[in-house]
């Protein structure tokens, strides 16, 4: 009788870890590499609903459409992760509201340890999800860490017109 309570125990635990992750609408699956934004809208319907849902600054449109030079930004972050939902859905609607082609854009996945892909981790020294880096002529000028304290829009902005004053 024993036994038979622990099997029952063991097999209602593994049901519920599984059910639990598909009724809240998890992906069971993190994003991990290089990915292009609709692999990210795809694997998560939350995010493409903040996407969809986002109003970017219209002061930051109008200037991000005028930049003139090529910027690369490389924006980690986790499908796992809190923030990258909350915050990077205004990123990837404001970059295609501004379909400025100077401004190029690699999305990548991280896992929920923060060791894969490691060469690219440890090549911009990220440790913190969600990370922009904005690189220039292949340097860094700037990264928007975690917690934007404005729109991200705005802090982007911020960035590459502290880059024109130089």
């Amino acid at each position: 009788m024993n036994s038979a309570r622990v099997l029952c125990f063991i097999l209602m635990t593994g049901w519920l870890s599984v059910s639990g992750s598909k009724a809240m609408g998890q992906p069971h699956n993190d994003l991990i590499g290089e990915v292009n934004v609709e692999q990210i809208l795809d694997h998560n319907r939350i995010f493409r609903v903040y996407t969809e849902r986002y109003e970017p600054d219209e002061e930051a449109l109008y200037f991000l459409k005028r930049v003139e030079g090529e910027i690369s930004l490389r924006v980690f972050f986790g499908s796992w992760c809190r923030e990258s939902t909350k915050y990077l859905p205004g990123l990837v609607k404001t970059l295609n509201i501004v379909n400025n082609g100077e401004i190029k854009v690699t999305y990548m996945g991280v896992d929920a340890q923060k060791k894969f892909p490691d060469r690219f981790l440890k090549l911009f020294d990220i440790k913190y999800i969600p990370t922009v880096v904005v690189l220039k002529n292949g340097i860094e000028v700037g990264r928007i860490v975690e917690k934007p304290q404005q729109p991200i829009e705005t802090e982007l902005v911020q960035i590459l017109k502290r880059l024109q004053e130089n």
